[in-house]
């Protein structure tokens, strides 16, 4: 397997909750979290930042997580990289939004995903399944999609806690990865030997997200992490 990795994560605590172990065994990884963007205050805050109960109205909720991804990776031995994409919490007209809509969107990631790798090349990238969410299926899209042209070497990972909360989820969507002409064939022994307490320490280090994601963090520390090398254009 490849040395170093750059790990895509859709937002600043998925490649933590998905790939903390994997890390810990690829260290000097890249974290890149492509929706790591937003305006720098926030008010009113979206109803997924008020359930934290961390942030007041006002707060520069998008720096502060940065700096929360920042520690959790320095724990794991990650390097992070933002994009300035914003949150979806954020992508209406009441926050200032002018980007690019959703539709739009894909392309603008696979382009800033081509800049990115002609900056700091790896060996291979580490994608989203894309469960769950809009935002992690649009990231696995567009990764794949960059990753089609690109010919670079691409593993796919499974996006907890979703993977385990909805596996049928899971099993669509590789059917559907199939059928675009994309073979995944399952790694064995995907960190199987990393650390999971200093994976749930990393976890911990998103100290505002710890209320709103509760059990499910937990649930995702413990979960087995589980990879698939993807093979393009092969039916």
């Amino acid at each position: 397997m490849a040395e170093r990795f750059r790990v895509v994560s859709p937002h600043l605590d998925d490649a933590v909750l998905s790939c903390g172990r994997f890390a810990l065994e690829h260290r000097g990884s890249r974290f890149l979290t492509v929706f790591a963007g937003g305006p720098d205050r926030i008010d009113p805050l979206p109803p997924f930042d008020r359930a934290s109960r961390f942030f007041r109205d006002g707060d520069d909720v998008v720096t502060a997580r940065r700096s929360e991804d920042a520690r959790a990776c320095e724990m794991l031995g990650a390097v992070p990289e933002h994009l300035d994409f914003w949150d979806g919490h954020y992508r209406t007209a009441s926050y200032g939004y002018s980007g690019p809509s959703d539709g739009a969107m894909l392309e603008e990631i696979v382009g800033r995903l081509g800049e990115v790798a002609r900056e700091d090349p790896v060996d291979a990238w580490l994608v989203p399944l894309g469960l769950g969410h809009p935002d992690h299926r649009l990231v696995s899209d567009a990764c794949l999609s960059f990753l089609e042209r690109s010919g670079d070497d691409v593993y796919a990972y499974a996006d907890l806690p979703y993977f385990v909360e909805e596996e049928a989820d899971a099993r669509r969507r590789i059917a559907d990865l199939a059928s675009r002409g994309l073979t995944l064939t399952e790694v064995a022994g995907w960190s199987a030997d990393a650390s999971t307490r200093v994976k749930r320490d990393a976890i911990r280090a998103h100290r505002s997200q710890r209320r709103s994601l509760g059990r499910r963090a937990r649930r995702a520390a413990r979960a087995t992490e589980r990879g698939w090398a993807v093979q393009v254009g092969r039916a």
